[in-house]
């Protein structure tokens, strides 16, 4: 099935990231580094309205957060973000703290993903 397929996907599509700004390594920098400002309050207030079982509040954080990772060809943790943003939106309290783990999870390689790019240049 797809679940092997999507494992195996890198977090971060460099490759893809790249192209879409022309190779310009500068801009991806700049990037990384504001997604890594802005994202943890975010995250955190993501957190809080999935504790919180607030579900507008959730749709709202993980509409930006969706956005925010796909400008970054971020993929799979997009893909987990419009996941919430669909349970927020229907009011789907059932399933959005696991939803929320695996997201916190995809965001955490995800970081780790974008130091390592960083490292290599």
């Amino acid at each position: 099935g797809n679940e092997v397929n999507i494992a195996t996907l890198s977090v971060l599509d460099i490759a893809e990231l790249l192209n879409r700004v022309d190779n310009d390594h500068e801009l991806v920098s700049e990037l990384f580094s504001i997604f890594k400002s802005v994202f943890p309050s975010h995250l955190q207030r993501l957190s809080d309205a999935v504790a919180n079982e607030a579900p507008k509040q959730v749709e709202a954080e993980s509409h930006t957060l969706r956005g925010m990772l796909l400008n970054l060809s971020a993929a799979r943790a997009a893909a987990i973000a419009a996941d919430l943003e669909t349970m927020g939106r229907e009011g789907k309290i059932a399933g959005m703290k696991e939803a929320l783990t695996g997201f916190q999870g995809e965001a955490e390689t995800l970081l780790l993903q974008m130091e390592s790019v960083e490292l290599q240049r």
